[in-house]
């Protein structure tokens, strides 16, 4: 599923306090209808989020969580066949939405919190790994990043996880410094794991604000996908964005262009 290539992960904030669109979608309605809007536009994955990460955020219980995620995945699942991820690193929290109907989990911190490895391995669902720890400052960006993929790898195996489930997320904007970022994006086959799926999610994240010198992260959208169709060009298999449309736009005729040559 997620080793497909040029996939649109369109992103579903159900969130009061998200950076770009904190209460937007965190009324169900609202929720299932911008939901419906990513689906006519062309979305591949529709991903779920019920907790900010935003710099400086502040977690939130996960029942909290729960209740703010699981009411949506009920009524989208009613409604799609798409594939559903849900953006959760509580196990509790990904043990109820699977069984409502999500098929992906997006977990940022990367199996870090105990039981999360366990309820994957068990429902034997995809999982996106993403890093978002501190910097290992002894060593460079992409030598702390491998190291960090192939902890997870072996980790994955001790947990009967299959090779086949797992994909990795670099955390654009997690705890990496402005070149850090930038290299990221510029060359993200450096940040790829033997032949294990990408995924990146760069839009509307600070690091386009400091390539485009655009301070609202709502006007952040034509510079986000263009970093989004960027790596896709270089091979990533997915990218996370908040405007599905104007991605799916960008992709369809960089496709057909690309066709005609």
């Amino acid at each position: 599923m997620l080793a497909k290539k040029d996939q649109i992960m369109g992103i579903l904030n159900v969130t009061p306090d998200s950076f770009s669109d904190g209460g937007d979608f965190s009324r169900t309605d609202k929720a299932i209808i911008h939901a419906k809007e990513m689906i006519e536009a062309g979305v591949d994955i529709i991903d779920i989020g019920g907790q900010s990460t935003r710099p400086g955020y502040t977690e939130i219980p996960q029942e909290e969580e729960l209740n703010r995620v699981l009411p949506i995945v009920k009524e989208l699942r009613k409604i799609t066949d798409l594939p559903i991820s849900v953006d959760t690193y509580f196990p509790e929290v990904a043990e109820a939405v699977i069984e409502a109907g999500a098929t992906i989990i997006n977990d940022i911190k990367g199996l870090d919190q105990p039981g999360m490895g366990e309820v994957v391995a068990h429902y034997d669902i995809p999982v996106i790994l993403m890093h978002s720890r501190y910097r290992n400052e002894a060593v460079d960006v992409v030598t702390d990043l491998q190291n960090f993929f192939e902890e997870k790898i072996k980790l994955c195996q001790q947990l009967g996880i299959k090779p086949e489930n797992i994909s990795f997320d670099p955390g654009v904007g997690f705890h990496k410094s402005v070149a850090e970022n930038e290299l990221m994006i510029a060359s993200p086959e450096k940040f790829r794991f033997e032949d294990y799926p990408l995924l990146y999610g760069v839009s509307r994240k600070r690091t386009i604000a400091q390539l485009t010198g655009e301070t609202n992260p709502k006007e952040r959208d034509f510079g986000s996908i263009a970093a989004s169709l960027y790596v896709l060009n270089k091979g990533v298999e997915i990218v996370r964005v908040h405007n599905v449309k104007g991605m799916r736009d960008a992709l369809s005729v960089w496709q057909k262009l690309k066709g005609l040559q």
